[in-house]
Formats: structure tokens, sequence, C-alpha cells
């Protein structure tokens, strides 16, 4: 790289310009290459992380106006490089190190004089060895050029990062190089997505204590109903909904008979003084629990406790637990035997394919079970197989109560899809929702859930996104569509007279599902068969803006969409017809959002605005059961996340065993 020897004084003057920079620039030399290194490589990251730029000092009236400022300056960024890498092959593949106030520094063949003299000046202070002023002014330029060559591959690369970091969130190029699925080179696990609860720290018992006296005492959401309250407790609404609360150190009430210790961590050290405090209380009727890995010891505190008050509380939300398939055992040992719970939430814990029986039983067995949330459980296409093969040929006596379930990322393949469908079938099937996102099913999978589809007269919420769909060629080169289980052969049939309403109300087909221009055909039947057809959600999808078209046409003159979202991942093309598709995409779109618009004023009375803030989400959910299990806890990080000031880490640290401990049974009372 040649001579990047520190300049005479470097020592002394280090010092000086790392205070002068820090102060001008916001960038230290200790914080120079910190400031621009590789991003935190999570998704939550990524999404609000500020875009990195080269070390650059922006205000020009802070640029140094005497010869001795430009020197040190200029001795101090030779000293970092020199000192930092031994070859100009190391400084262009590092982190960049120079800030760009270089850029600045006086040429010696400037116009300005002044300028030029200046250059000449700063040469003499940097290099007062040389014997004359010729030596010195050449070396000086040599290496201003070297630093001057280093900000502008540090550019580069800091645009090239950026380009890269961006990438990862360009859904549309990720869909286009993904393609449709192909299984044979791409294979996908049937064993269901890892089922483990977020990272986090059992809490110690002083900071769980208030809670639990208050709980004890027959507390409710009311700071006068204990005195452990008064004295310990914050009266707050909870956001939106304007819900009176009651939030101590760790552990919320609400009016609505709520009891929220999601992510408060309780661990199987503290489950047993909860589930004592409860049973002396007469309000709590929602037990929220998310994300406090109480494993099997805590399964079980849970399960005495109801077989002591099986009719005590209607909602059981037990995500992320460590719940295993012996624990989930007991726990439907007492549940079937309560007639007041309506809603059981199992998510994040690891139920596996050997749980499929007590699952059965939980269904058939429990009066007044509603929701039912298994995502994520590690049940496979085994177990999901076995579960809905066993329903399929269940007769009850009276109709099944259960009316939504949640089978998000457990493993579902064809063969699973296949039994969901012999279920869905049937003329007693009184099913309202099925969420099945991210799941393997693939074209078979989808094709066998149709035919269930096709006869089923209850189901009006469907939502298949990311299940790896996608137009295929069937055998003797006719072609086949899978995306969307009705096309106009197979028209949505009707509920019985007696009830004013069709099958589909919402149906979410987005994300890793390749929807291509074959489709749209198939989609705009879709949607002008299905007269209450209320949500479609395609997102970022492989249809041109042709495609989307003949879908937009259709959905301009629905009466009873409120949403729907759909949007090409193909880069503009410039050929004349891709043009005028493109001006025509513009011209429905606005229709389209006047119709969604024009909808939901009619129908709620509301701004869209309004819509998408809270009606909109009850078009996917049930409101009765999924308001039961909103937190404080997990809306704030959820919040904090969105706005880039909190990493929702999803990992566990290699070597922590926590979760060995937890899953053991290994109990610390201490």
């Amino acid at each position: 790289m040649g001579n990047l020897t520190p300049p005479e004084g470097s020592p002394k003057s280090t010092a000086t310009i790392a205070s002068y920079v820090e102060a001008h620039s916001n960038n230290s030399p200790e914080t120079m290459a910190t400031a621009i290194s590789p991003m935190e490589s999570s998704a939550g990251s990524y999404r609000n992380a500020p875009v990195t730029t080269a070390v650059q000092m922006e205000d020009p009236s802070l640029q140094p106006r005497e010869a001795a400022e430009w020197a040190n300056i200029l001795r101090s960024q030779l000293s970092i490089v020199a000192s930092s890498h031994k070859s100009e092959t190391d400084v262009r593949s590092s982190s960049p190190l120079v800030n760009e106030i270089v850029m600045q520094a006086p040429r010696r063949r400037a116009a300005n004089p002044a300028v030029a003299a200046m250059a000449n000046k700063i040469a003499q202070l940097l290099y007062p060895h040389h014997s004359n002023q010729v030596g010195a002014i050449i070396q000086y330029e040599k290496d201003l050029v070297t630093l001057r060559n280093l900000v502008v591959d540090q550019r580069k690369r800091v645009i090239s990062e950026n380009t890269k970091r961006n990438e990862l969130f360009d859904w549309s190029k990720r869909i286009l190089k993904q393609g449709a699925w192909d299984p044979a080179t791409d294979l996908w696990s049937l064993d269901g997505a890892p089922a483990l609860p977020m990272p986090v720290r059992v809490a110690e018992a002083e900071s769980l204590e208030p809670f639990f006296e208050h709980l004890a005492l027959d507390g409710t959401e009311a700071k006068s109903s204990t005195a452990r309250a008064a004295a310990d407790a914050t009266e707050i609404e909870e956001p939106y909904y304007d819900v009176k609360s009651l939030e101590f150190e760790r552990g919320v009430l609400y009016s609505d008979r709520r009891l929220d210790l999601c992510k408060m961590v309780l661990g199987p050290t503290h489950i047993e003084s909860l589930m004592e405090s409860l049973k002396t209380n007469r309000f709590v009727a929602h037990f929220l629990l998310g994300n406090n890995i109480i494993g099997p010891h805590g399964a079980r505190c849970i399960a005495d406790f109801v077989k002591e008050f099986p009719n005590r509380m209607d909602t059981w939300y037990l995500a992320g637990n460590c719940i295993d398939t012996i624990s989930c055992a007991l726990l439907v040992d007492e549940w079937v035997k309560s007639s007041v719970v309506t809603n059981i939430w199992l998510k994040r814990n690891p139920l596996m394919p050997e749980s499929a029986d007590d699952i059965f039983r939980l269904i058939t067995e429990t009066a007044n079970l509603r929701t039912l949330d298994l995502d994520q459980t590690k049940l496979g296409d085994v177990g999901v197989t076995k579960l809905f093969n066993k329903l399929a040929n269940y007769t009850p006596v009276d109709p099944l109560s259960l009316r939504h379930i949640y089978l998000n990322a457990v493993g579902i393949g064809a063969k699973g899809a296949a039994a969901i469908a012999e279920y869905l079938a049937l003329p007693d099937c009184e099913l309202d929702a099925i969420y099945a996102a991210n799941n393997p099913l693939g074209n078979d999978g989808v094709i066998a859930l149709a035919k269930g589809l096709k006869k089923n007269q209850s189901l009006t919420r469907l939502t298949l996104n990311s299940v790896v769909l996608s137009w295929v060629h069937g055998a003797r080169g006719k072609s086949r569509y899978t995306v969307v289980p009705w096309d106009e052969r197979s028209k949505i049939q009707p509920f019985p007279s007696t009830v004013p309403m069709t099958i589909l109300h919402v149906l979410i087909l987005k994300r890793y599902n390749f929807i291509t221009d074959q489709s749209a055909n198939a989609i705009h039947s879709l949607i002008k068969l299905s007269p209450n057809l209320t949500y479609l959600n395609l997102s970022r999808c492989a249809l041109t803006h042709a495609g989307l078209n003949r879908i937009l046409a259709v959905v301009k003159g629905s009466l009873t969409l409120q949403y729907f979202f759909a949007i090409t991942t193909h880069p503009q093309e410039r050929t004349a017809t891709a043009v005028a598709a493109v001006q025509e995409h513009a011209k429905l779109s606005k229709l389209v959002h006047a119709t969604l618009e024009a909808n939901v004023e009619r129908i709620y009375g509301v701004s869209y605005q309004e819509f998408l803030a809270d009606y909109k989400r009850w078009l996917v959910n049930d409101k009765s059961d999924v308001r039961k299990i909103d937190s404080v806890y997990r809306n704030r990080d959820a919040g904090m996340a969105r706005r880039g000031l909190k990493k929702l880490d999803k990992w566990w640290d290699e070597g922590d065993e926590t979760l060995d401990i937890v899953s053991k049974d290994i109990i610390n009372h201490a």
C-alpha cells in the first residue's frame, strides 16, 4: 500500500483528533468501524435498523479552517489505517475506518490559490523530515490519494451491504427467485416447526409475591379490592380497548376477568404458588400464562387445580410452556370434566404426534370447547392424520362444539390434508375456521383438501398462506389449477335455506404460494361465485399486472368484500402491453379501494382507517374467544419491536440449559 507509517507527532495528535472528530462528526475513531459494521442478522432487527452510511462529516461549517487542524485530522486517519492493517488489500476488505472529511482536504493543484497554499502548509506540518517542499507535497498527495481511494471503496461497500440488507426483505425478489416448490429437490419436514418458547429467565419470587397475595385475597381489577393492591398496584386502561385494569410489578388483572402473566416467567419454580393463590379467587375466569416455561411440573399443578375447580376457568392460554405429551394427557384428563372451558391455547408446546389420541378426547369430550390452538406443537403430518381420521369416523350424539382450530406450522402434508378433508365433508361437521398456514401441503395437499371443501357446509374462514402451492401441469400435458379449490365447475354450495349465508367469508393465500397468471380466471370465479366473501389476501404473488387486472375487474363490483390485497412480484417491463397493463392496474386499484371503502362505510359506519385498526382483525379471528387472550405484555413487546425499540429473540443461546432443566422436571424452590 506504500508508505502509511504514521507521520511524526501522531501519538500526541491522535487523542486530539479523536476529540475533534467525535465532537464534530459523532464518530470517534473507536466507533468508526462499528458504526458501519454488519447489522444483526435477525429479521426483527433489519426491518427497523438504520441505513448504514459511510463515516462522514456532514456540516461544511465544521470543516477545519487551519492547516494545523487538517494536519491533525490526516495524521489521525493515516495512523488509524496503518495501525489496523498491514496491506491495502486488508483495508479495502474491512469495515470503514476513514472519515469522509478527507475528501475535502486541500489539494496542491486546487484552482483556488489559497487552497493550494494550504495544501503545501499541511504537507510541511505532516512531513517536516523532508528536505524540501516538493518531497513533502508529493508524499502528502500520495497519502491523500490513498485515503480518498479507501473512502471510495468504503462507499461502494456500504452500498453493497445496504443492498443485500434490503434484499432480505424484498419479498418480490425472494418469491421470484424461489419459484414454485419442487418437493423432489426441496424437502420440507412433515414434523412441523420447532415447538420452542421464546428465550426468557425465571422471575424472582419477590417480584411475583404482591400479585399472588392480591389473588389469594380474592382481589379484582379494583385497586381498592385489597390492601396489597392499594400499596403496590397501578390502575391502567388496556390500550385501544380502554378496559380498566390493575397492574402489579408482574401481573395484570382486567375488568373482563382476564389474568395476564404472559412472559412474566414463573417457570416450574413459582407456578405452584400461583395456582394456590387462585384457589381462593373467584374473580379470574381467563388464565393467560404464555411463554412461562412451567414444564411438566407446571402442567401437573394446573391439572390439580382443574381437578379441584373444573368450572373456574373459561380460558386457558398456555403457549410456550414446555408441555409435553404426558403433561398434555394430564391436562386433558381434567379439562374434559369442565362444562365451562370454551377455548384452550397450546401453541409452541411439544405435544408431538403421540398426543393425537388425547387431543381427540379433548375435542370430543369437552362439552363447550369452541377454540383449540395447536399451532407449532410438533403434531406432525402423522398426528394430524390420526386426529382427523378419528374425528371422521366418530359419530357424536350431539354436534361437536369445536368451531375454530389452529393448525399453523404443525407439518401438515398431503396425508394430513386428506384426513382433514374427510372430516370436512361430513354433514355434521361444524367447524367454522381452519388456520393452516406454514405447512407443506403443496399441490397434492391442496387438491386433497379441496375435495372436502367442496362438500363442506360450515367453514367460513380458511388460511393457507405459505403452503407452497402453485400452478402445475398434470399428466398428458393438461393444466390443472390447484391454488384455489373452487372454479366454475365446483361452485360454492350454500347452507340450507334456513341459514342466509354461503360458505366462504375469509380466504388467505399470501406469501410463498406461487400464484401466477394461470390462476387469474379461477380466482376471478372464486370471487364471483362467493357472494358473501369479505376478505381475500393474496399478498405478494407471481401474478403480473395483467393477471391482477382480471381479478380486480370483479373485486371492484363486489358488495361484500371489505379487505383485498394482492401485489405483483414482477419488475416493471417496458413493452407497450406491459405499460398498458400497469396503467389499467392503477385505474382499477382506485376503483377497488373506493369499493372497499363504500362497503365498510355501509356495513360498519366507520372510515376505512378505523376498519383497518379494529374491525379487520375480527374478520379473520373470532372476537369472542380471541379477545379473551389479549395481553398487554405481548402487545407491548410487539409494538416496541415494530418501532425498532426491541428485538424479539426467537432462539435460545447455544449451551443454555434452561429448557433441559424445565423439561426434566428439575425444580429449584430456592
